[in-house]
């Protein structure tokens, strides 16, 4: 009678590999889960925002020229030497009342739109004044714009 001899591994050829197939599964089937189901912010708006300096009437204009539409909770600062003055477009978009502020809409979807205009018309002189003008997006709490328009 032949006497069987058991081996000295713990685990045989096959089974080892079995088992190194069954853990690279699990972690790519992990990595896989994880990647997938991971929410995005939403992404800044892509767009192309003009401003420019009327220093014969003291108007600081910023045109939508071209891009998204930007949406209504979109606040736009300007800043003129120390004082920032800030307002959002559905602020602008429903204000009927004539004040320093003036938007040129072309419709009436309660965007930003493509050839529309903000207007700030200072009561100061803004010739010799720093100048800056910043578009900011709540949703994605990024900044659309930012420019230094006029140092001094």
């Amino acid at each position: 009678m032949v006497k069987k001899i058991r081996s000295k591994q713990a685990v045989s050829e096959v089974i080892g590999i079995v088992l190194l197939l069954g853990i690279t599964i699990s972690l790519f089937a992990l990595l896989n889960f994880s990647v997938f189901h991971f929410s995005f912010n939403p992404s800044v708006p892509s767009v192309n925002l003009i401003g420019t300096i009327d220093k014969a009437n003291n108007i600081v204009n910023i045109e939508h020229n071209g891009g998204e539409s930007l949406e209504e909770n979109t606040e736009i600062i300007i800043t003129i030497g120390n004082t920032s003055y800030q307002k959002s477009v559905s602020w602008l978009l429903n204000d009927t009342t004539a004040d320093e502020w003036n938007f040129t809409k072309t419709n009436s979807d309660n965007k930003w739109n493509f050839g529309e205009t903000v207007r700030f018309h200072s009561s100061e002189l803004i010739a010799n004044k720093y100048i800056r003008v910043t578009v900011m997006d709540p949703s994605t709490n990024a900044l659309v714009l930012s420019v230094a328009l006029q140092q001094r």
